[in-house]
């Protein structure tokens, strides 16, 4: 069974290193020549964050793995309430067979007295 990542990047081409050395190969090709006097800086609009590519796939790697561990923890749920209705049912068929069993004795008792 693959992780959650692999499973996401095989379904949405995403943390493949493939594209991305090929859309840096691309980049590299059309990039012109810049002079360092005249370096075209972007700035990120307001309310924006820049961050790093390692650290946004730490991230999306953690987001995975809490995702995979609330459902697991579904399940988990799903089978304790289970086991726990269960539980239930066997304590009141164990108690209905207790009531029938001293009432199966005193009538005995009745028939040899």
């Amino acid at each position: 069974m693959s992780s959650y990542e692999e499973r996401m990047a095989e379904k949405y081409n995403f943390l493949k290193k493939e594209n991305t050395n090929q859309e840096s190969e691309k980049s590299i090709s059309e990039e012109k020549p810049i002079d360092n006097r005249q370096q075209n800086v972007d700035i990120p609009e307001e309310g924006s964050l820049l961050v790093p590519l390692d650290a946004w796939n730490t991230v999306l790697n953690q987001l995975g793995n809490l995702h995979e561990a609330s459902q697991q923890m579904a399940e988990a749920r799903e089978r304790a309430a289970k086991a726990e209705a269960e539980a239930d049912f066997l304590r009141e068929k164990l108690k209905n067979t207790r009531q029938q069993l001293d009432e199966v004795k005193k009538k005995k008792r009745f028939f040899f007295f």
